[in-house]
């Protein structure tokens, strides 16, 4: 233990004392029939709480129906949704661990299978091409991206107040705090990312990160700066696009959410180390060709405190907290393999390796 004495030590994270600086990353596990956690969900993450990890974020909530993209996964906008997450919520606190409620609408990734009938939304009505990842037809056939509806600024403020109703919900369900998804393609990023944000009013072109801005200022005020993540990446994901221009994306974000009050950013990256982003954005940092990582761009333009994540080992991480690379480290598909990943790092014992087949199971 005493080699990873930064990741296994008590730190404060916003108004959150955590007993480590070990988090779990939002993962979607799709074991939430009709929106609602069951207990088999308090008891999963009650036994990783149990074990020591600091922080949970929990798998994507969403904030409504329209906004979903995959089979059963939770929502948090009613109040029957808040009444199946208290279990899980109290599981959690039972066990001495702090759970995030991460809020999420995936925009143009959805289907109308998932989204009740309706067309996904987005930006611009543009949409994935493709397969949709794990929904099958009723004959077990895959289904392919549609079309999508570009949303009217009507609607756009319709979402940032579903976001806030989300966070005090979230709040109500015994959450100790929430993370905003604003990452890996879906709609707040499809809104950030000039690819899928064509627009040519006051939620484009410079002012695309205003819809970020927004919501980040609608949950704030019902949770506060000390309860509030908001997770952004500028690397491929549900979409399949990356940010163009991040060298000017990236400072715009940060700026936008810092002006509202944010805090506390959550910076993701398939690989924490990976170069991915200008090297314009962190003077002086080792760069590869042209390219620096994500947490070293954000560290440059962040004042606040930083969680991350991204193929991480232990050691990494102790290393990246001690040298003040970021304030917490998550991890995911160790933690889905590994309830007892905690014990098992602190024994030096080898971690199961995650597998596919663990999506079947709720271990």
């Amino acid at each position: 233990m005493s080699m990873l004495r930064h990741l296994l030590s008590p730190f404060r994270l916003g108004d959150l004392e955590l007993h480590t600086r070990v988090a779990m990353a939002p993962c979607t596990r799709c074991f939430c029939p009709d929106f609602l956690p069951t207990p088999q969900v308090a008891a999963y993450y009650g036994r990783r709480a149990a074990d020591g990890v600091g922080l949970i974020i929990s798998e994507g909530t969403v904030v409504c129906q329209r906004g979903s993209g995959y089979p059963d996964v939770p929502g948090i906008w009613n109040a029957e949704q808040v009444r199946a997450w208290q279990p899980v919520t109290h599981a959690v606190h039972e066990a001495g661990g702090h759970i995030a409620c991460q809020l999420w609408h995936v925009g143009a990734v959805g289907h109308p299978v998932t989204t009740g009938g309706h067309l996904p939304e987005s930006p611009s009505g543009l949409s994935p091409a493709g397969p949709v990842r794990r929904l099958r037809g009723v004959a077990g056939e895959a289904l392919t991206y549609g079309s999508s509806e570009a949303m009217s600024e009507a609607r756009i403020l319709e979402v940032v107040e579903l976001f806030g109703e989300a966070a005090g919900r979230a709040l109500e369900a015994g959450f100790d705090a929430v993370e905003i998804h604003g990452a890996h393609g879906y709609l707040i990023d499809q809104f950030i990312n000039l690819q899928w944000n064509h627009r040519q009013d006051e939620w484009g072109g410079s002012q695309r990160c205003r819809l970020a801005g927004e919501i980040a200022r609608r949950v704030l005020a019902e949770a506060g700066p000390g309860r509030v993540i908001f997770r952004f990446s500028p690397a491929t994901g549900a979409s399949g696009k990356t940010w163009q221009r991040p060298e000017e994306t990236l400072p715009l974000l940060l700026d936008t959410l810092w002006a509202e009050g944010l805090r506390i950013l959550h910076a993701s990256h398939g690989v924490f180390d990976a170069p991915c982003v200008p090297a314009a954005l962190a003077p002086g940092w080792p760069e590869a060709e042209g390219l620096v990582p994500l947490h070293a761009a954000t560290r440059a333009h962040w004042r606040g405190q930083l969680v991350g994540v991204g193929s991480l080992s232990p050691e990494r991480a102790n290393e990246a907290l001690e040298a003040g690379a970021m304030d917490v480290a998550a991890f995911g598909r160790p933690l889905i393999a590994n309830a007892d990943w905690v014990s098992r790092v602190k024994m030096g014992l080898e971690l199961r390796p995650y597998e596919n087949r663990l999506l079947e199971v709720l271990d």
